[in-house]
């Protein structure tokens, strides 16, 4: 069963950080990438750029949309990667889920991927 787990964070914490905690963290979730890797775990991971890039196409009545910058929902905490990832268990997902840094901000989701009966 593949499961997706959806990293969110605070961007405008990391102005805050001490030198080189970035840098700390990215080598935790680079550590965690490698392990997934070795031991077939890993589907894919995706890192994304900065909440201030994104655009959004909000869905209106009669079928009608427009463009808002920003990400889907206003707030302080936004995804900021995911992985996928191919476990026998939610509980197994979970496990390696707990592997990834704690930085005092954001949140990790872990939610089972629903398979695609045409694929």
């Amino acid at each position: 069963m593949r499961y997706l787990v959806i990293i969110t964070e605070v961007e405008d914490e990391w102005t805050h950080a001490p030198p080189g905690k970035s840098e700390r963290v990215r080598e935790e979730y680079d550590s965690v990438e490698r392990d997934l890797v070795a031991r077939g775990k890993l589907v894919d991971a995706v890192r994304l750029g900065s909440r201030h890039e994104a655009r959004t196409l909000k869905n209106l009545a009669a079928n009608e949309r427009i463009l808002v910058h920003g990400p889907f929902v206003d707030a302080r905490e936004s995804m900021s990667g995911y992985y996928m990832i191919d476990c026998h268990s939610m509980d197994e997902a979970i496990e390696w889920a707990k592997r990834l840094p704690n930085y005092g901000h954001g949140s990790i989701e872990i939610r089972p991927v629903l398979e695609s009966e045409t694929a």
